[in-house]
């Protein structure tokens, strides 16, 4: 993946990741298998079972840097990520897209080629703004807003039936 992909696509895959960790009472850890991670992250189909683990932590690193990001901290956190990983920029022909590579071997450090960027676009776009935890019962999913007015509460068709189906029944009967 490349900056070919829009700020907007790298966050929701950014959001993907987020969405697959435990949290309590809701649901449990969901990135366990190496065919999750590669559904989520193409391009770590080399990875072992061992570097899941590594993806886990730049996971739970990155979550407060999308779901509830402090101003000051935040885009401290994203470049020390990106020194981690020693991220540069990279191009491969003229009017080609720029990506960032990473000397590191890792599958975390192919992850963090795609995310630790895309999540400074986002940041630097202002689209962290616009990161919304699903409002229907039982769901945390997190989510991009992009409707118009930036006023949705639900990651997902199937949560936006719940959440009316959900303030149908709180009415008082009579109540048009």
């Amino acid at each position: 993946m490349t900056s070919e992909h829009s700020p907007e696509d790298l966050l929701r895959i950014t959001l993907a990741l987020v969405a697959t960790r435990p949290l309590a009472g809701a649901w449990p850890e969901e990135l366990h298998s190496l065919e999750r991670l590669s559904e989520i992250l193409p391009g770590t189909e080399d990875a072992t079972a061992t570097d899941i683990a590594d993806v886990r932590a730049l996971r739970d690193r990155l979550a407060p840097l999308v779901l509830s990001p402090d101003p000051d901290a935040a885009p401290v956190e994203l470049s020390a990520l990106a020194e981690e990983f020693g991220l540069r920029p990279a191009v491969d022909s003229v009017g080609g897209p720029i990506r960032h590579v990473s000397p590191d071997p890792r599958p975390v450090a192919r992850a963090a080629e795609v995310l630790v960027p895309g999540v400074m676009l986002a940041w630097a776009a202002g689209l962290t703004s616009r990161v919304r935890v699903c409002g229907a019962d039982g769901c945390e999913t997190p989510f991009l807003d992009s409707s118009h007015r930036a006023n949705r509460h639900y990651c997902s068709p199937r949560c936006s039936t719940r959440m009316r189906v959900r303030r149908h029944r709180e009415r008082p009967p009579g109540a048009a």
